[in-house]
C-alpha cells in the first residue's frame, strides 16, 4: 500500500509539471512601434529637444491622441494604426507657439501568428514617409522598409537649430 502512495506521490507531480506549456505565458512579442531618432540638421549627432507629439488616422486631427507632451528626448517609439489603416499622421510641435510639422507614415499591414497565449500581431511593410518641413529639415528612412520588431531605427528626422 505504501508503494502505491509513493508511486502516486512521484508520478502525479511529474505529470502536472510536464502538462504546463510554455505558450501559457505571452513573452511580449506584440505589435511593434515605429522607432524615430532626431538628429541635428548640420551633422549626424542625435539631438534632444522638447517635443509634443499627437497621433491620428485622419489629417484633420479631429480625434488626436497626445503621445508625448513636452517630452525632452532624442528618440521616440510611435504607434501605427491597426489592420484597417494604411496611414497614420503625427503632429510634431517644438514649442507651444511654433508651427507644427505633420509627419505622414504610409504602410501596408500583415498579421503574424505569435503563440497560443499571445495570438496574432500586426506587422508593417512598404513604409513611406512625408512631412511638411517647417521645423523638420529632412527625413531619412532606416535600412528596412518593414517593421517587424523594435530593434532597428526606422526613421531619422533632421531638426533645424
Amino acid at each position: 500500500m505504501k508503494k502505491r502512495y509513493l508511486v502516486f506521490g512521484i508520478i502525479l507531480p511529474m505529470i502536472f509539471a510536464v502538462s504546463c506549456e510554455e505558450d501559457d505565458v505571452c513573452v511580449g512579442e506584440g505589435t511593434p512601434y515605429l522607432t524615430v531618432v532626431f538628429r541635428n540638421a548640420l551633422d549626424t549627432e542625435n539631438r534632444s529637444d522638447t517635443l509634443t507629439i499627437e497621433s491620428d488616422v485622419t489629417a484633420d486631427f479631429a480625434n488626436a491622441d497626445t503621445i508625448y507632451l513636452k517630452s525632452f528626448t532624442d528618440s521616440i517609439k510611435l504607434p501605427l494604426g491597426g489592420l484597417d489603416e494604411t496611414q497614420t499622421f503625427f503632429r510634431i510641435k517644438r514649442r507651444s507657439n511654433s508651427t507644427p510639422d505633420v509627419l505622414t507614415v504610409n504602410y501596408s499591414t500583415q498579421t503574424e501568428y505569435v503563440s497560443k497565449a499571445c495570438g496574432f500581431r500586426v506587422t508593417y511593410g512598404n513604409l513611406g514617409y512625408n512631412t511638411t518641413f517647417n521645423y523638420i529639415q529632412a527625413i531619412e528612412p532606416g535600412e528596412s522598409n518593414e517593421l517587424k520588431d523594435e530593434t532597428t531605427t526606422n526613421l531619422y528626422i533632421r531638426l533645424s537649430n
